[in-house]
């Protein structure tokens, strides 16, 4: 009896030693629709193993030997961690593309591959191709909001490097501390990096505000 009563007193603090998810973010799963519901679970499974994350400035000295492309020519730059298949980094593009015409915004894109099965074969295709930016555009402008698909065609046997860098670009999104896009980082007027994991509630205004 003695011993049952230990090993019953042990599940239980072994139980209570695990990760507890936060009461919103299960509402917030159990209420998305089937494709999010699956990319929440993916999300916790892979933040149980993540690494110990990096600072944001070491982020950004790594970035500096990452395989990434600009859009537009002028204004601060703004870093994005994006997914082809990614319904937010559409919405975040829709919203950064005016600022960008205008002069006020210089985007660098980090493009990573977790999503989805495609992910990774259309961020490769994206980055093989000769006008990165372009096909980037071509993705955006015919991404399918209803399944949550980019518009581009995965490519087929991408170059070794290219897919080296995708796997890069991937990990080093982990080390921001989540694996979640689109995942921005930029440098404050007072000379800070930021991390930051999605829009957030104030969308660019409040990036646009404190970005150098």
């Amino acid at each position: 009896m003695r011993k049952q009563n230990f090993l019953g007193m042990l599940c239980m603090l072994l139980l209570a030693a695990l990760p507890v998810p936060s009461m919103a973010a299960i509402n917030s799963a159990a209420h998305a629709p089937a494709q999010t519901r699956a990319a929440f679970t993916h999300s916790v499974r892979a933040f149980r193993k993540l690494p110990r994350p990096w600072s944001p400035s070491a982020i950004a000295i790594a970035l500096k030997r990452a395989d990434t492309f600009w859009i537009g020519y002028h204004g601060p730059e703004l870093i994005a961690f994006m997914d082809p298949n990614c319904i937010w980094c559409h919405r975040f593009y829709e919203k950064a593309l005016p600022l960008i015409h205008t002069g006020k915004l210089h985007l660098r894109v980090v493009l990573v591959g977790f999503l989805k099965p495609s992910s990774a074969a259309k961020a490769e295709a994206v980055l093989m191709a000769k006008h990165p930016t372009q096909a980037m555009a071509f993705d955006e402008s015919h991404f399918n909001v209803i399944t949550e698909e980019g518009g581009i065609h995965p490519a087929v046997n991408a170059p070794v490097s290219i897919r080296r860098a995708v796997h890069r670009n991937t990990q080093l999104l982990i080390r921001t501390g989540e694996e979640a896009t689109p995942t921005l980082l930029y440098r404050t007027r007072q000379k800070q990096w930021v991390i930051q994991h999605g829009l957030g509630p104030h969308g660019l205004q409040e990036i646009m505000a404190t970005i150098s």
